[in-house]
C-alpha cells in the first residue's frame, strides 16, 4: 500500500490510517480486475435468498417461505416476511426482513430478537421471530436489488445469527439463540462467512439477472481472491482494537491526569503498523469500545472458533447433511444454555487456549494466502 501512494502520488509521505480503505480497494480491482460493477449483477437479492434456502435445505433440512403479513403487522411497505420450516418438526420460528434502505432507517446492518423462544408450560415452544435488518439498495422498476460481494457476506453473516434464533430450543428465552456469552456470539455468524466465500456455494446461485448464465468460474476465483487480499493486515488491525479495548478496561489503573488519547497513542505506537497522528481522538467515536467493553477479543475468538468448526465439518463438503444436523444439534439448539468453553470443547473435541485459537487464526491466514496464490498461478 505505501508504494502504491508513492507511485500514485509521487511523494515519499508514509501511508497514513486513512489511507487504507482507499489503497486496500485500488489494489484490490487492480490485482484481480474485478469491481462491484462488473460483479453486483451476478448477485441479484432473489438469487442470494434462493441460494442460502437451498443451503439451509442441505444442511438441516429447513426452507425459508414467504409468507402473508396480517394488516398492520408490518412497519414498512417494502418489508417481507420468511416463515422457516423443518421437513419434519414444521414451522420453527419467523424472520422479518427489512433489507432496503429508506429514509429515517438507521444505517447499520444487524439481527435483533422481537421474541425468544421457550417452552411453555403445555409442553408445545414458543417460536422466536427476529428481524434481519440490512441497507441494500432497492430495486427499480427495470432492475432487481443488486448486492456487491461484501452485501453478499454481511447477508450471510446476519442470517447466520438468524439461524442461532431459529435452531435454538431452551427452556428459557432469555437464553435463547443468540442470547448466549459473547465469547460465543458471533461464531455462528462468522460460520456463515465461509459458506459465503465458498465457490461450490456460491457457484449454486450467482447468476447474471438478465441472461441467467452462471459467473464464470475465472471471475468466481478472482472475486474470492480479492475478498482475501490485505486479510493479515486486516487481522492485526482487528488485533489492534482488542488490546486497546483491554487497555481501557483492564485491571491496570490510569491517572486522572492521563486521556483515553494518549492511552490510544501509546498503544497504538507499540502494536499497529501505522504509527498514531497527533490531535486525533477517533476512540471517541467507535461505539464498540462501549458496546463491546472488556469483550473486543471476541471477534477474533469467535473467527478462531469458527474457523476450526469450518475445516473440521465442512471444508469437505459444504452440503453435508450429516454434519449440518450434528452441528444443529450440538451446537446451536443449545443458544445460551450451555457454557461456550463446554460447548466448543464437546463439538470439536479440543481444548480451546490461546495457543490453539492463535494457530487457528494463522491457518485461516495461511489459506486465504494460497487463495490469492491459486487465483494468480
Amino acid at each position: 500500500m505505501a508504494a502504491a501512494k508513492k507511485f500514485q502520488q509521487g511523494n515519499s509521505r508514509g501511508l497514513a490510517p486513512w489511507d487504507v480503505l482507499h489503497f486496500t480497494r485500488i489494489l484490490r480491482q487492480n490485482k484481480c480486475e474485478v469491481s462491484a460493477n462488473i460483479l453486483a449483477p451476478y448477485f441479484s437479492l432473489g438469487a442470494v435468498m434462493e441460494g442460502l434456502s437451498g443451503l439451509l435445505h442441505n444442511l438441516y433440512d429447513v426452507t425459508l417461505e414467504v409468507e402473508e403479513p396480517t394488516p398492520g403487522e408490518l412497519w414498512a411497505t417494502d418489508i417481507y416476511k420468511l416463515a422457516v420450516k423443518h421437513g419434519s418438526e414444521g414451522v420453527l420460528g419467523h424472520i422479518y426482513c427489512d433489507f432496503y434502505e429508506r429514509v429515517g432507517k438507521p444505517h447499520q446492518d444487524c439481527h435483533f430478537t422481537i421474541r425468544g423462544g421457550k417452552c411453555l408450560p403445555d409442553g408445545s415452544y414458543q417460536n422466536p421471530v427476529v428481524v434481519l435488518h440490512l441497507n441494500l439498495p432497492s430495486p427499480s422498476w427495470s432492475c432487481p436489488s443488486l448486492l456487491t460481494p461484501s452485501m453478499v457476506e454481511n447477508l450471510f453473516h446476519e442470517m447466520g445469527h438468524a439461524l442461532h434464533s431459529m435452531l435454538a430450543r431452551t427452556q428459557y428465552q432469555h437464553v435463547t439463540g443468540t442470547r448466549c456469552s459473547t465469547d460465543f456470539a458471533e461464531v455462528p455468524s462468522i460460520l456463515m462467512e465461509s459458506f459465503a466465500q465458498d465457490p461450490r456455494v456460491l457457484s449454486t446461485f450467482a447468476r447474471h439477472y438478465k441472461t441467467g448464465d452462471k459467473m464464470p468460474a475465472d471471475l468466481l476465483e478472482k472475486m474470492i481472491a480479492a475478498r482475501s487480499i490485505f486479510a493479515a493486515s486486516e487481522m492485526q488491525l482487528q488485533t489492534f482494537y482488542a488490546l486497546l479495548d483491554q487497555h481501557l478496561h483492564g485491571a491496570e489503573r490510569w491517572s486522572s491526569s492521563v486521556s483515553t488519547t494518549q492511552i490510544l497513542e501509546e498503544v497504538q505506537n507499540k502494536y499497529y503498523g501505522l504509527p498514531y497522528v497527533k490531535n486525533t481522538a477517533w476512540q471517541l467515536r467507535f461505539g464498540h469500545l462501549v458496546g463491546y467493553g472488556a469483550k473486543y477479543y471476541s471477534y477474533l475468538l469467535s473467527r478462531a472458533v469458527a474457523s476450526w468448526i469450518w475445516q473440521e465439518y465442512f471444508a469437505e463438503d459444504p452440503f453435508s447433511r450429516e454434519m449440518g444436523e450434528k452441528y444443529r444439534v450440538e451446537v446451536l439448539s443449545h443458544g445460551g444454555g450451555k457454557p461456550p468453553r463446554a460447548l466448543v470443547e464437546d463439538f470439536l473435541e479440543r481444548s480451546v487456549e490461546s495457543g490453539s485459537t492463535v494457530r487457528a487464526l494463522m491457518t485461516d491466514l495461511d489459506q486465504r494466502k494460497c487463495q490469492v496464490a491459486a487465483a494468480f498461478s
